[in-house]
């Protein structure tokens, strides 16, 4: 990225660096977390779809991050709707896998109403009503649903799993 006017902005980031390796290192964070979160869920086509799209949506934000918007605009364009619209709907398909009932019915809404969000922000933005709620908010609502459900549903897993283990329904892992 360099510094100057871009699409009529004056712009310079002497971070864009650590911006880059952040989006990196979000994207191998997501492709690494779905992997391991996939045998939390009953197995089938729906689970299969919603980690692949979570994958898909980690790696691309992985080639978005060496895909500056300054030197190839159609690349950084592509590879940040594939990450956008993989995570989002990610977030729709594995709160539809998760096993129904009351221990995985928060978390499933949880999910999906995230995933809702993000693609409803991707849609204003796309369609350039993003300025109605400010272009960085809608920018963050775009994002923000993946950065949000990843720590939360990690530490409920964790719980649960700690919980199960007390109740002696898994093993310790001691």
């Amino acid at each position: 990225m360099d510094c100057g006017t871009f699409q009529g902005a004056q712009v310079c980031s002497p971070l864009h660096a650590l911006a880059n390796l952040s989006v990196a290192a979000l994207g191998a964070l997501v492709v690494a977390g779905s992997l391991l979160l996939r045998p939390a869920f009953p197995g089938g086509r729906r689970r299969d779809a919603a980690v692949g799209l979570l994958v898909v949506a980690g790696l691309a934000s992985v080639v978005n991050a060496f895909t500056p918007e300054d030197v190839t605009w159609i690349g950084d364009l592509v590879t940040a709707l594939v990450a956008f619209l993989g995570a989002n709907f990610g977030l729709v398909q594995i709160g539809r896998a998760m096993p129904t009932g009351v221990r995985w019915g928060g978390l499933r809404f949880f999910s999906q109403c995230l995933g809702i969000l993000g693609v409803g922000a991707l849609t204003l933005d796309g369609f350039g009503l993003g300025t109605v709620i400010g272009t960085g908010t809608v920018e963050w609502l775009i994002v923000a649903p993946i950065l949000i459900w990843t720590p939360t549903t990690g530490i409920y897993l964790i719980l649960e799993t700690r919980s199960a283990q007390r109740k002696g329904v898994l093993p310790s892992s001691k």
